[in-house]
């Protein structure tokens, strides 16, 4: 049984972002004139059977203030609720609502099976207008409804059965002049004259007309090929097309079976409800406990400590650790403070030498470092010349001088210290140039490029070296002791940050991780201190905070007793657990749906589609079947034009002679003839067929409808019409005394009749789907006790279908105590 639970109308007509409950049993829409009933009504209809396209817009009613068209429906079914979902030019969807898991939207078909839109129309909804319009009723009306809503797929049969009697018709009339096959038979007699006259005779024309038999009787295979192989083609297809719906079953079939038994389950069921069971009393306890102290400022504190005790008593258990954490933390900020005065220090002493510092300048200064130590090792191998050699010239120069100055020479004294300055000038000249000009300035670019200056001795580069690998030591250490401090800064804060949620209590900071820690301490100083001198001013606080304790314990047992079942069935924790008792409970609902994608394969398509390793195999051999009908047909259409030729040719034989031509129009005449007298037959005959079994089907129910729609006319008119029966086509009502045929009766009790009709069919139909009744209005015309009776017979109807009764009669709202009421503004 389906019933409709929920409306949710995004945009559809004059309603917008609106929802609707409904019940079981017999609803009431209550409204006036243009309140929304009728719109209302479209909607659940577009909800079911889809909306109306945009070329019928006063059908789709498009909403004027909003872009939103459309909403969700919740549907019942089989206890199950589900939520389909219609938003504009969306695809439809259906989602179970319990498990949220999609379902196909073919399972919708299915339950509204085995009725259609016109169907679900003619049987399951009627209004006002539809009684109003009721003149008479006869038997062959009554039976074409039954055609039409209780054979399932009438419909077409009936429109198949008027096609082809207007087919036959076109084809022959037995005193028709212009069907085809008369105008034929006409022309066919004249050629039977025309050829008997005629006596020339052609054998290579004969041997022409063998061939062109030969060609159609090979057309004729190859388009029973083509047929084949579009059967064929077309199974595949639909194979592909409920690849889907296998594919998904085979994922919950393949889905792995829980380990949980169900005396596990139940065990975890009951510890769980226990938990939260004295999670609640402990919850009660706690905020009683707040309640206790006397002053405002310790009730607050308390309170706030007592309903977050939990988290308090496990992170006072880790305070050990946050103290010696932020004792390390400590240690490495003085050692961090210790290196970076030293390297501050250094700094200063040599300011300078900071620039070398730059990672830019270590590739320089191991250039640097290279070239002077190949220095000193050229200067071990060639020592400087000692005093013991000396030079020529300095000897030279000192001789004359001081032969100058001691001597009596007179004026050659001169001559003798002019020469000495010459010789002492000449020695000192090239002992400054001693050094290779060359190897100088090449010292000096590599001193420039590590940012040390250019006029500098290889000993003087040398300690300015061991200079800035001090400094660099120094830079290392505050490197290493700044990340260590920010590494322990990590760890104290992670310790810190779960005291975040009483900010109010403990402002904790990350940028004053020692003042946080302090606060957290005083903080647990302060709340045992005030709950301890609470304890000892009243018994209720002690006996309170003891229940308290009790209640944290027993919690604590069951959170192990729930561990230990974890533990014993090979699961990490209790969440672990409960998502098994989860997972338990989600194979109970796939058990479920891989029975309803079950229901939508057939056995035949269920063994085809095994066949198949995968969707692309599936689609290969549909591909090749492709090609396959492709080249036959190719194949026809050669044989088309080989026919073609063949017919011409046998035009060229018969140019000359007029019996050929005559021959061959009489025997392609006779071939016509010999078709359309096939197809006249086949039609004439499908169409009584089709006639004659709809009429022996529907006569079986008839009896049987109009004996139940008895009892409820019977019940609608107080008795007073007791019987509903057949006069030849012709259906009348009786009473106790007379019978009137239906045209001679009121308007009202037309509308009664037909309301009685239409009930009997749905009780005598409305088993194969028992979907929702919806009647707009259709009780307006009814005085006040027959209307009683009809809103009695609807809610006998309720019973078994769910009943919407759209109305602006305000006297529903007070006379109909079993229904539900919504009324619309």
């Amino acid at each position: 049984m389906m019933q409709i639970k929920r409306l949710e109308i995004a945009g559809f007509g004059k309603f917008q972002q609106q929802q609707f409950e409904f019940g079981d049993g017999l609803q009431v829409i209550y409204g006036l004139n243009e309140s929304g009933k009728s719109t209302m009504r479209a909607f659940i209809l577009g909800m079911l059977f889809g909306f109306p396209s945009r070329r019928h817009p006063l059908e789709r009613h498009e909403p004027q203030g909003t872009n939103q068209y459309g909403g969700s429906m919740e549907l019942v079914v089989d206890e199950t609720t589900y939520r389909l979902t219609r938003l504009g030019d969306q695809p439809a969807t259906l989602v179970n609502v319990q498990t949220q898991a999609a379902q196909p939207l073919a399972l919708l078909d299915k339950w509204l099976a085995p009725y259609d839109r016109d169907q679900y129309l003619r049987l399951f909804t009627f209004n006002q207008a539809e009684l109003t319009a009721l003149k008479t009723m006869r038997a062959s009306d009554l039976n074409v409804q039954l055609q039409q809503v209780g054979l399932v797929g009438s419909a077409p049969w009936r429109e198949t059965a008027t096609t082809l009697r207007t087919d036959a018709e076109a084809l022959y009339k037995p005193r028709g002049r212009k069907p085809r096959l008369n105008q034929a038979l006409q022309h066919y007699r004249m050629l039977t004259e025309q050829v008997k006259a005629a006596k020339q005779r052609y054998p290579e024309y004969e041997t022409l007309q063998n061939r062109l038999l030969d060609l159609q009787a090979q057309r004729t295979s190859t388009q029973r090929d083509l047929t084949k192989l579009d059967h064929e083609q077309q199974q595949l297809a639909n194979l592909r097309n409920q690849w889907p719906v296998y594919q998904q079953l085979q994922q919950l079939q393949a889905t792995n079976m829980t380990t949980l038994t169900t005396a596990t389950r139940t065990r975890y069921q009951q510890l769980s409800q226990q938990r939260t069971e004295l999670q609640h009393a402990l919850a009660s306890a706690r905020q009683q406990l707040s309640q206790q102290p006397v002053d405002t400022q310790s009730q607050g504190l308390v309170g706030f400590y007592v309903q977050h005790q939990d988290q308090f008593d496990q992170l006072e258990a880790q305070l050990p650790t946050l103290q010696q954490t932020l004792g390390q933390y400590q240690t490495l900020t003085q050692q961090g403070s210790a290196a970076k005065a030293d390297f501050q220090a250094q700094s200063n002493a040599h300011p300078e030498l900071l620039g070398c510092l730059s990672p830019h300048k270590q590739v320089a200064i191991e250039t640097l470092k290279a070239t002077l130590a190949a220095t000193a090792n050229t200067r071990r191998q060639h020592p400087t010349p000692t005093s013991s050699s000396l030079d020529w010239r300095l000897v030279g120069g000192a001789i004359g001088i001081v032969a100058g100055l001691l001597l009596p020479l007179g004026g050659f004294k001169w001559i003798l210290m002019l020469a000495g300055v010459a010789l002492l000038g000449w020695f000192g000249m090239t002992r400054s140039q001693g050094k290779p000009v060359q190897a100088t300035d090449h010292l000096s670019d590599q001193l420039v490029a590590a940012g040390l200056a250019p006029d500098l001795t290889a000993s003087e580069a040398l300690q300015q070296l061991e200079l800035v690998a001090a400094l660099h030591r120094a830079q290392a250490a505050v490197t290493t002791a700044d990340q260590a401090l920010a590494t322990q800064a990590a760890k104290l804060w992670q310790l810190i940050q779960p005291y975040q949620f009483a900010a109010g209590w403990i402002p904790v900071d990350q940028d004053h991780l020692t003042t946080s820690v302090t606060r957290i301490a005083q903080f647990y100083d302060q709340v045992h201190q005030v709950m301890q001198q609470q304890t000892m001013s009243g018994p209720d606080f002690a006996f309170v905070q003891r229940q308290v304790q009790q209640l944290t314990q027993q919690v604590r047992d069951l959170t192990e007793q729930l561990q230990a079942l974890a533990t014993t069935n090979g699961l990490a924790d209790v969440d672990a657990l409960t998502q098994a008792v989860s997972d338990a409970e989600k194979q109970t609902a796939n058990a479920t749906s891989r029975q309803q994608l079950q229901q939508q394969l057939s056995s035949a398509e269920l063994s085809a589609l095994k066949q198949y390793t995968s969707l692309e195999a599936l689609q290969a051999v549909l591909a090749e079947r492709r090609q396959q009908r492709t080249q036959t047909a190719q194949q026809l259409t050669q044989l088309a034009t080989d026919i073609a030729t063949a017919q011409a040719q046998l035009q060229e034989l018969t140019a000359d002679g007029q019996y050929a031509t005559l021959r061959q129009q009489q025997a392609d005449l006779q071939t016509e003839i010999t078709v359309m007298a096939r197809q006249w037959l086949t039609r004439q005959l499908g169409a009584n067929w089709i006639d004659t079994a709809l009429q022996a089907l529907t006569q079986q129910q008839l009896p049987t409808v109009l004996a139940a729609a008895t009892t409820i006319f019977a019940q609608l008119t107080a008795q007073r019409y007791n019987k509903i029966d057949l006069d030849g086509d012709e259906m009348v009502v009786k009473t106790a005394t007379t019978q009137f045929m239906v045209a001679e009766l009121s308007t009202a009790t037309k509308e009664q009749l037909y309301l009685a009709l239409r009930i009997a069919l749905i009780n005598h139909l409305g088993q194969a789907a028992q979907l929702p009744l919806m009647i707009d209005d259709g009780l307006v015309n009814f005085d006040e006790q027959r209307k009683q009776a009809a809103w009695q017979v609807l809610a006998a109807v309720a019973q078994h279908h769910q009943v919407l009764y759209f109305t602006n009669e305000t006297a529903a709202l007070t006379q109909l105590k079993t229904a539900t009421v919504q009324q619309l503004t």
